[in-house]
C-alpha cells in the first residue's frame, strides 16, 4: 500500500541522511548463507545422481544414455493427485513409482507438503494443471 512505500522511502531517506543508523542484521546473513550451502549441496546431489544414471545406462549400453532420468521424471497432474489421495498407501506407492518415482509424493500427497523441504532428494515441482499465473504469462485485454 501507498502506507508501506511511504514508510518505506522515508527510511531510505533516513538510512542515507545518518548511514550510521543503520544497523546490519548478521543473523539473516548467516541464514541465506547456510540456505545457499545447503541448495548447492542439493543440487551437487542431483547432479550426482543423473551421473550415476548415465554412467548405469552406458554400462548397460542403452541406446537412450538418459533412459533411468526419464523413468518417474513425470510430473504428476493435478487430476493424479486427487485421485491418490483417496488411494490406500500400497495402490499409491506402486502407482507414485510407476511414472512419478522421482518427484516428492509427500510434497503432493501429505496435508503441509514435505517436512524435510530443501533437505529432500525428491523433486518439489507443482502438479499440472495448477492455475499458476506467471510473470511472464500474456494477458488479453
Amino acid at each position: 500500500s501507498i502506507n508501506v512505500i511511504s514508510a518505506l522511502l522515508n527510511r531510505c531517506a533516513m538510512y542515507e541522511a545518518k548511514p550510521q543508523s543503520f544497523k546490519f542484521d548478521k543473523m539473516k546473513e548467516i541464514e541465506i548463507k547456510a540456505t545457499q550451502e545447503q541448495k548447492r549441496r542439493e543440487e551437487g546431489k542431483r547432479k550426482a545422481y543423473e551421473a550415476r544414471m548415465l554412467r548405469k545406462a552406458k554400462r548397460e549400453k542403452l541406446d537412450d544414455a538418459e533412459y533411468y532420468l526419464r523413468q518417474g521424471a513425470d510430473v504428476p497432474s493435478v487430476q493424479t493427485v486427487k485421485q491418490l489421495k483417496t488411494m490406500q498407501s500400497d495402490e499409491k506407492l506402486a502407482l507414485w513409482k510407476k511414472s512419478h518415482s522421482q518427484h516428492c509424493m509427500s510434497y503432493h500427497l501429505d496435508i503441509g507438503g514435505c517436512k524435510r523441504d530443501r533437505s529432500c532428494a525428491f523433486l518439489h515441482v507443482n502438479a499440472q494443471g495448477i492455475n499458476a499465473f506467471e510473470e511472464n504469462d500474456e494477458v488479453a485485454g
